[in-house]
């Protein structure tokens, strides 16, 4: 695969992945999903477990995504360039799926459990997302063996 094509497909994942995150947000922001319709249907016990599950899910998925992407193309130095080419697509990949993972999650907790601490986890996932936009720049830096 060459560069152009791995950036092309790392930038669809992630336009998609946020906007898919923004459609959640207007579907509940116009009401076509009423906010606090978990409330109703979970436990008080249900929902403190689903809300510390978020947390501690933001808490291990930002790191994860990020300090793991820069340590695996750190890995790569002295690889050939088709294989951290293709190892960077991979691990785009995943940094992107860990991020959404987060957004959509805190999206869901806050809007459904009505949870202020997801809306900061979700803020920091979406902050986290911005910083991980896939660029040739980076992609060069991986190639040459540079530090991220």
């Amino acid at each position: 695969m060459e560069k152009n094509a791995v950036i092309k497909s790392l930038r669809i994942n992630y336009f998609v992945s946020l906007a898919a995150a923004l459609l959640v947000l207007l579907a509940f922001e116009l009401g076509f999903i009423e906010k606090g319709a978990l409330v109703n249907v979970m436990s008080s016990t249900g929902m403190y477990i689903v809300q510390v599950v978020t947390v501690m899910l933001t808490v291990i998925f930002i790191p994860w995504a990020i300090k793991g992407f820069t340590k695996s193309m750190a890995k790569a130095k002295g690889m050939p360039e088709a294989d951290i080419i293709k190892l960077f697509g991979k691990k785009g990949l995943q940094r992107i799926f860990l991020l959404f993972v987060v957004v959509l999650m805190n999206e869901f907790v806050y809007y459904g459990l009505g949870y202020e601490s997801a809306l900061y986890c979700g803020l920091l996932g979406f902050g986290s997302m911005i910083y991980s936009f896939p660029t040739k720049m980076v992609l060069e830096q991986c190639i040459k063996g540079e530090d991220l």
